[in-house]
């Protein structure tokens, strides 16, 4: 099944390994629960609009309702939405200091439950408009590849530190970048990426101050153009979506017997790969993304 899906994948985009949204095949789309993709790129208001039930925008709040399934939403408290500055609810700060192992598995388990969805924004070249458009950038954490590279990521550092104190921050932006400029925009912001500190209280730790206990791992993954207009389409896209954000509990989770959940604790979830599911897509082209309706 893997093999298959990697073959199919360089055979469908061989240029830079991009796909538009019109050229996932069923076979690309193949299971129950994961949307097929590593990286989704759509409009802010058009994935509010889609995922009405786990993202509301109302004057300048804009607010992630997770509870039960839906998004980990990453940011700094704020984001400017198409021009306006909104305040953010709901949300993991991009940046956090963890203080125990307890707070680790907690943040570890988190960053695999739900999709994560970053805000960014964007200005189209040479255009005569001063102003950027608003991104969202999801990371599909139910792709066996993302969640292999957290997973690899976060086992690396752990066994290369020789000091208690480290700092680990995983980055986005490169391939959202990349991706962008063949779009002709440019990224106004540099806020695609997220890290955590492990800091305990010891005395004298040269390798954390020296700056030898601090990684970076670059999240690399192809990107998926979400954008679209039209009723029928939009319904196809939804569903692709919903795919990512169903919530699913993970049997045996330490979250039910071992200890109380932290701040960072929420539903775990759990697929079954192999299960298949009806073509979801279409044959209509993917629009580009300075159309009317990209705002």
């Amino acid at each position: 099944m893997a093999t298959s899906n990697k073959s199919n994948l360089e055979r469908l985009d061989s240029n830079n390994s991009i796909m538009s949204f019109s050229s996932v095949g069923s076979d690309i789309l193949s299971t129950a629960t994961t949307a097929n993709c590593e990286i989704a790129l759509l409009p802010l208001k058009l994935l509010i609009d889609l995922q009405s039930n786990y993202l509301t925008l109302e004057d300048d709040e804009l607010t992630s309702n997770n509870g039960t399934g839906g998004f980990n939403l990453f940011s700094d408290g704020s984001a400017l939405v198409d021009g306006c500055q909104c305040r953010i609810h709901n949300y993991i700060q991009r940046k956090v200091t963890l203080r125990s192992h307890a707070d680790y598995k907690d943040y570890r388990e988190t960053l695999l439950a739900k999709p994560m969805l970053f805000i960014t924004n964007a200005k189209k070249v040479n255009s005569t408009s001063t102003s950027a458009k608003t991104f969202a950038v999801i990371l599909n954490t139910r792709h066996p590849q993302i969640r292999t590279k957290l997973e690899a990521g976060m086992n690396d550092v752990i066994s290369s530190v020789m000091g208690e104190n480290y700092q680990l921050q995983f980055n986005l932006y490169n391939d959202v970048r990349e991706y962008l400029e063949r779009q002709n925009f440019v990224l106004t912001e540099d806020n695609l990426s997220f890290s955590y500190t492990f800091k305990l209280d010891v005395l004298v730790d040269f390798f954390y101050w020296f700056g030898l206990s601090k990684k970076t791992c670059d999240l690399h993954g192809k990107v998926l153009n979400l954008h679209c207009s039209n009723n029928s389409r939009k319904e196809k896209v939804k569903l692709f979506l919903s795919k990512m954000t169903t919530p699913l509990i993970r049997l045996g989770s330490s979250l039910d017997h071992d200890r109380r959940p932290s701040i960072f604790s929420l539903d775990i979830i759990t697929e079954d790969p192999f299960m298949q599911e009806e073509d979801v897509t279409d044959t209509a082209p993917v629009l580009p993304l300075d159309s009317e309706q990209a705002g």
